[in-house]
């Protein structure tokens, strides 16, 4: 397989140098050349992905900049340790607050009760329905959009 199909399937392994072999023998000395072996040396897609969330989480902006680094990790094992142990001490980004009320997301559609009704998304509810004014965890709330004339 030649380099540039590695490349391009993304698969990993390393570069060995062509060495020769010698053989002693009772009429002299044969040598038989060894081919040389060239694997592309690429980062995993998880490892670049860190390495950006890295990049971002200390504010750098600058495109030339971000490539520079990912070529340098991309050709180098301590350029790449580094940025792999930067990467792996940045916090993780917190978890979005799903709290809402039922009366304002556009999902909740009441029932005959003035304050009960009914998730459209299918979200678990109690056999009565929900209570529009309880607070509850949703991932697929969605905020009413009231529009005033």
């Amino acid at each position: 397989m030649t380099l540039s199909a590695l490349i391009r399937k993304r698969e990993f392994a390393t570069a060995t140098s062509a060495t020769t072999a010698t053989q002693e023998r009772t009429l002299g000395r044969t040598v038989a050349r060894v081919a040389t072996v060239a694997v592309a040396n690429r980062i995993f897609p998880e490892e670049e992905s860190a390495i950006r969330a890295w990049l971002t989480h200390i504010n750098e902006t600058d495109l030339a900049i971000i490539d520079d680094v990912i070529t340098k990790c991309q050709n180098g094992g301590e350029a790449r340790s580094y940025c792999l142990e930067q990467a792996r001490q940045v916090p993780p980004a917190p978890e979005p607050d799903y709290t809402a009320t039922c009366k304002a997301c556009r999902h909740f559609q009441r029932t005959s009760h003035p304050h009960f009704g009914h998730c459209s998304q299918g979200e678990p509810e109690p056999i009565v329905g929900l209570y529009d004014t309880d607070w509850r965890w949703c991932v697929k709330y969605e905020r009413l959009s009231i529009l005033v004339p």
